[in-house]
C-alpha cells in the first residue's frame, strides 16, 4: 500500500488539531520515535471521534471502537520541537466497520500518513468477546462525516489471524507493566505498538553495522483482539522478506498465550554519512538468515 498524492495535502483533511512534540518522545536516533508518531495519530483519531461522538467518546464501559488495522507510512523524520498538525478524515462506512486516513504536516511537509480500519469490539464474558456490528447511533453519526471523491487502496496481504501463538525464530522476553493498561482497563493500543516495537528492536539489533543506520518505513498492524489485560507477554519476530536496500520483518506478540496482534515492518538501510538508502551487504543477507523461519 502506498501513499496516494491527495493524501499528502493538507486541504484534503476536513479535521485537524495542532500540538508539539514532546522531549521525551525522542529516540536514540534524535527523532520522534516510531511508536511516538503512532501517538500522534491516536490523539488525532480519538479528537475526531469525541467532535462526531460526543465528548466521552473517548472511553467505553459497553462496546469498544477500535482499530483492527493500522498502516502507517513514515515520509519523513518528525523533529522535536517543532508543531505538528494532525488531520482526520473519514473516507468509508460500513455496518461493521469504518475506514479513516490520517496525515501529520510539520514545517509545511507531510511527514507522514496512516490508513486505519476501524470497528467495534463487544465484551460480555470472556467466551462472547469479539467484533461486533457498529452501533447504530455511531454508525448513522459517521456516515454524516464521509468524505468521497477519492481512490481507496486495497489493503496488503498478511497471514490468517491464529487462535494460539506461533512464535517466530527469533523471541524476545518482555514484562508486562501497569502502564500498559488504558483508560478502559485494557491493553492499549500504543502498548501493544510497543510491544511490537520490542519484538523488532530484538532482531534490529543483532543486525546492526558500522555506519549503517536503519530507519522504519512502514508498520502495518493487525490488532487480534481487545480484551486483554495485563499477563504473560510473549514476543517474537521473523524475516518475511528482502529487498534491494530494505527488509521486511514480521512480529507477533500474546499475552497468556492468546496472540493480540502482529505486525509487518518495512525497514530501509541508510548510510549514516549520506543519510541516503544503501543496498544490504551480502554479509548483512547471510546473518538475516538465523531470522527466517523455517520452511516445510
Amino acid at each position: 500500500m502506498k501513499t496516494q498524492p491527495w493524501q499528502l495535502e493538507t486541504g484534503a483533511y476536513p479535521f485537524s488539531i495542532r500540538f508539539s512534540p514532546h522531549y521525551s518522545h525522542l529516540d536514540t536516533e534524535r527523532h520522534v520515535n516510531n511508536v511516538a508518531v503512532q501517538s500522534f495519530h491516536t490523539e488525532a483519531r480519538t479528537r475526531f471521534h469525541m467532535a462526531v461522538l460526543g465528548d466521552r467518546a473517548w472511553y467505553s464501559d459497553d462496546v469498544l471502537l477500535r482499530p483492527r488495522r493500522t498502516v502507517t507510512h513514515f515520509l519523513r523524520e518528525t523533529h522535536y520541537p517543532h508543531e505538528v498538525t494532525a488531520a482526520v478524515r473519514l473516507v468509508a462506512v460500513e455496518d461493521d466497520s469504518y475506514r479513516l486516513v490520517q496525515a501529520l504536516f510539520q514545517s509545511g511537509e507531510c511527514v507522514g500518513v496512516q490508513e486505519c480500519l476501524m470497528g467495534a469490539w463487544a465484551e460480555s464474558g470472556w467466551a462472547a468477546s469479539g467484533w461486533v456490528a457498529l452501533p447504530d447511533a455511531a454508525r448513522r453519526a459517521l456516515a454524516a462525516e464521509q468524505v468521497d471523491g477519492q481512490p481507496l487502496l486495497p489493503w496488503p496481504e498478511l497471514p490468517e489471524e491464529t487462535e494460539t501463538f506461533e512464535p517466530g525464530p527469533r523471541q524476545v522476553a518482555l514484562t508486562a507493566r501497569y502502564a500498559d493498561l488504558g483508560p478502559d482497563r485494557r491493553l492499549s493500543e500504543l502498548a501493544q505498538a510497543r510491544y511490537l516495537e520490542q519484538a523488532r528492536a530484538g532482531s534490529v539489533t543483532m543486525l546492526r553495522q558500522p555506519n549503517l543506520g536503519l530507519l522504519v518505513a512502514r508498520i502495518d498492524i493487525r490488532y487480534q483482539r481487545w480484551d486483554t489485560g495485563m499477563g504473560e507477554v510473549a514476543l517474537s519476530s521473523e524475516l518475511a522478506g528482502i529487498g534491494n536496500s530494505s527488509f521486511v520483518l514480521r512480529g507477533r506478540a500474546a499475552v497468556d498465550g492468546r496472540p493480540v496482534a502482529m505486525a509487518e515492518s518495512v525497514m530501509v538501510l541508510i548510510d549514516r554519512d549520506t543519510h541516503r538508502p544503501t543496498p544490504v551487504p551480502e554479509a548483512l543477507r547471510a546473518e538475516m538468515a538465523v531470522l527466517q523461519p523455517p520452511t516445510a
